[in-house]
């Protein structure tokens, strides 16, 4: 992060109320670096909550993207990240976001490792003991490691043969219109209030897997 960003960060959080949801988002983007954790659940809390058009965005992209500064792609992996660890590592989430600010914190894995393990395993052709020892390599000290992570990545590449019709516009314009679908689903989402919150995350997690298609189609 720049230091014109974090300026124009500072410049922003001056403007807004100190302790309120809208600030704490900002704040948690300024801290992004070092905690990757409190600024992912502040963004399942809003686009949940639908707290972003109080503020004046109809669409949570937008906000996110106008307000926050952050592309798609990666507001998508901080999310899933923090539902991962959510579902899967509830006591060190736990323990993390108790820790004081100034004390230790427990070790967690930068969020692009940990949006890989959750997309591998949703990958339904991989053995559990696979998974297993994946999840306990990231969480164990490998997480940060380029090699471990490339690892993560071979394993998501689909395999070469697999798909003979690679690129096609039919194949497009069939993944365009899925796309569509699954944006406009959120929306819905985002204002529901009979659908239940953790429905809404195990859905919430199936979109992002579902857009993840949209860098490597397949």
């Amino acid at each position: 992060m720049t230091v014109s960003t974090v300026k124009k960060i500072d410049a922003r959080l001056d403007q807004l109320e100190p302790g309120s949801l809208r600030h704490k988002v900002m704040l948690a983007l300024r801290q992004f670096r070092a905690s990757w954790v409190e600024l992912g659940r502040l963004l399942n809390e809003v686009v949940f909550g639908g707290d972003y058009k109080e503020w004046g965005y109809d669409d949570f992209e937008v906000y996110c993207a106008r307000e926050l500064g952050l592309k798609k792609p990666t507001v998508q992996k901080l999310m899933s990240s923090y539902n991962y660890m959510k579902k899967y590592e509830a006591p060190r989430l736990r323990e993390y976001e108790e820790s004081p600010a100034t004390g230790p914190v427990p070790e967690i894995p930068d969020f692009q490792t940990v949006e890989l393990l959750d997309r591998v395993r949703n990958r339904e052709e991989m053995p559990e003991e696979k998974i297993n020892e994946l999840h306990r390599r990231a969480f164990e000290g490998e997480g940060e490691e380029p090699e471990f992570r490339r690892e993560l990545r071979q394993i998501l590449r689909p395999p070469v043969d697999s798909s003979p019709d690679t690129g096609s516009r039919e194949d497009k314009a069939d993944l365009a219109s899925v796309l569509r679908a699954a944006r406009e689903l959120r929306k819905r989402l985002a204002t529901s209030r009979v659908v239940p919150d953790g429905l809404k995350e195990r859905l919430e997690r199936c979109l992002v897997e579902l857009e993840s298609l949209e860098d490597h189609p397949f």
